[in-house]
């Protein structure tokens, strides 16, 4: 169950969902749940002065609905900044030593601007942080959660902490991979067109045989309690994930999309051109979308306090 929430709300009229998803979530009976509104720096000094009453008036509204709906015990906050979003965010999350972000989107053109140079893109770069993006309705906990998982060791960790946004009794769910390989689609003269079928079956049941020794493995380590108390459909599915995902996320109608992203640069880095951007651009769901435990926030302070004669000595 979630300990640490950062809400930070930009008091639009999505703010709504974000804030009735927060209520929905798992969260423990201690839980923190932190609400942060960036006030532009650049405002004129009493337009600015406005803006923070304003804000803090609206987060004390949201603060006491949420109180409502979360267990007694459970720390709610609020917190007024003035200065970049993205330096004041990502400051707040260390502060509150966060676990998850829960932000908003509206439309696909507000999804394009959300992760491409945007506020969010660059705090997710910063802060390190698993974040859920709202973009449904919130009127009960997810029901038709999708898992999009490759069959690498980032996958337990993509499973174990989506496992998490789904609270008991949990409902079916559903993974999908897709597997694409690698001939298939090149022109060989010798090989005949029953050749490459083969092949394409040969991949498929490899790609079967590794993503059920996954969830073997995940059930096993007990990484994931409850893992086996959960029936799940898999779609092991030929082609590209930019579009196996999104197909499947229709056909299945799913309200929360689950997957994570690679390498050291960072989910920043997959936002930026690479499968899990383009899949966010194209899934009309809620996305949670997942680092690799190596990339989170509580790493971030000591890269940023690290001495840069010493990064220009182990260069040279």
């Amino acid at each position: 169950m979630i300990r640490s929430v950062l809400i930070p709300v930009d008091l639009s009229p999505n703010s709504e969902r974000v804030v009735e998803r927060a209520a929905l979530l798992p969260f423990t009976k201690t839980a923190r749940v932190s609400l942060l509104h960036v006030v532009p720096k650049l405002l004129p000094r009493g337009a600015r002065r406005r803006a923070e009453s304003d804000a803090r008036k609206a987060l004390e509204d949201i603060r006491r609905r949420l109180a409502r709906e979360l267990p007694r015990t459970a720390e709610l906050t609020t917190v007024v900044k003035t200065g970049t979003p993205t330096v004041e965010i990502a400051r707040r999350a260390r502060s509150v030593k966060a676990e998850l972000l829960v932000m908003g989107r509206v439309g696909r053109r507000a999804l394009r601007e959300l992760f491409i140079g945007s506020t969010a893109e660059r705090v997710i770069r910063q802060a390190g942080l698993p974040v859920l993006v709202v973009r449904l309705p919130a009127r009960s906990p997810y029901q038709r959660p999708l898992f999009a998982l490759d069959d690498d060791l980032a996958a337990q960790e993509i499973l174990a902490f989506g496992f998490q946004m789904i609270p008991a009794p949990r409902p079916p769910l559903a993974l999908v991979h897709a597997y694409d390989p690698p001939i298939h689609g090149l022109i060989y003269p010798s090989l005949s067109q029953e050749e490459s079928k083969e092949h394409r079956r040969h991949y498929q049941k490899q790609a079967v045989h590794r993503i059920a020794s996954m969830m073997s493995l995940a059930q096993l380590s007990g990484r994931v309690p409850g893992l086996e108390e959960v029936s799940w459909r898999h779609y092991v599915r030929y082609g590209s994930p930019r579009t196996v995902i999104p197909k499947t996320v229709t056909q299945r109608r799913a309200d929360l999309l689950v997957l994570g992203t690679h390498g050291r640069s960072g989910v920043a880095h997959a936002m930026l051109g690479t499968v899990a951007g383009d899949v966010l651009r194209e899934v009309p769901c809620d996305v949670l979308v997942v680092p690799p435990h190596q990339e989170r926030g509580e790493r971030a302070p000591k890269s940023r306090r690290s001495n840069p004669r010493q990064k220009r000595d182990q260069r040279g």
